[in-house]
């Protein structure tokens, strides 16, 4: 009895792996309809199945799949090529319709503020604010429409709700006193950026925060949120009202405790910065 219960859970293993190549096998064929569209899913799936059909008893089975196999590697290739040079051509007319020029080549292109880094061995992309400054999203599937709908999202995100730049002035330079403060120092003196920006986040929570400083109550500010309020604070008058902005250092620049980086312009051109100060009293 006990060698029929053994040849009964070998043949269950067996039928569970031969389905498990079934459904791999299907798969496959129906990423193969569209095979430049799919290049990176059917080089996943030749993967997943040569993986599958090792465990398989039979060698006769083993070398038939494998010999199948070995003739559809030679094809992924030339899909792959045919992928990328599809993808930039359809990833440029996306961004084009809205007035982005799509610069740089593989694997980084900048999109305005932004920066996409291409990796086309695994099939996914990486999205950056500014030249690689802040990664927003990582392992996004190289599929135009996805990546340009993130894009899309990420800027709506950072022009919501946008703050009027003299409210905005009036609460930096709030924030820089308290910096002041807290360290004994004299107006005019430089604070870190990052120090002001802290506490700036601070005194913007809504009164129900200070009264239970919990997860829930906490009104989030990233740093890509507040990079673009200063970008666009920048843009104003601000160097004839007293706010300067010190360059980082170079070690600086790789510290983001010391350094925050402020875009110069709409290409995602910009600079990183150390300190800011107030030069003169404030109106």
């Amino acid at each position: 009895m006990d060698d029929v219960r053994e040849i009964i859970a070998t043949i269950k293993a067996w039928s569970k792996q031969a389905s498990k190549i079934t459904k791999l096998l299907n798969t496959y064929e129906e990423a193969h309809a569209l095979p430049v569209d799919n290049a990176y899913v059917i080089e996943k799936k030749i993967k997943e199945i040569e993986t599958a059909v090792a465990a398989l008893p039979d060698p006769n089975i083993r070398g038939t799949v494998n010999t199948w196999l070995n003739n559809e590697r030679t094809s992924v290739g030339k899909l792959k090529e045919d992928f990328s040079f599809r993808f930039g051509q359809q990833l440029k007319a996306l961004f084009e319709k809205d007035g982005v020029r799509i610069r740089g080549q593989y694997p980084l292109l900048r999109l305005g503020l932004f920066t996409l880094k291409l990796n086309f061995e695994f099939g996914e992309a990486t999205l950056f604010f500014g030249p690689e400054v802040d990664r927003i999203k990582a392992k996004i599937p190289l599929h135009p429409k996805t990546i340009y709908d993130i894009v899309c999202r990420c800027r709506r995100d950072m022009e919501a709700k946008p703050v009027e730049p003299d409210n905005f002035y009036d609460d930096i330079y709030a924030a820089y006193q308290r910096c002041l403060r807290i360290a004994g120092k004299s107006l005019g003196d430089k604070v870190l950026v990052t120090d002001v920006l802290k506490e700036y986040v601070f005194l913007k929570q809504p009164k129900r925060f200070v009264i239970d400083p919990s997860k829930g109550h906490f009104h989030e500010y990233s740093r890509v949120k507040l990079s673009y309020m200063l970008y666009r604070l920048k843009n104003t008058d601000v160097g004839t009202r007293g706010l300067r902005f010190h360059v980082a250092t170079f070690d600086a620049t790789v510290d983001k405790l010391r350094s925050f980086w402020i875009p110069d312009n709409e290409e995602g051109e910009g600079t990183h910065y150390e300190y800011l100060s107030f030069e003169k009293p404030h109106d």
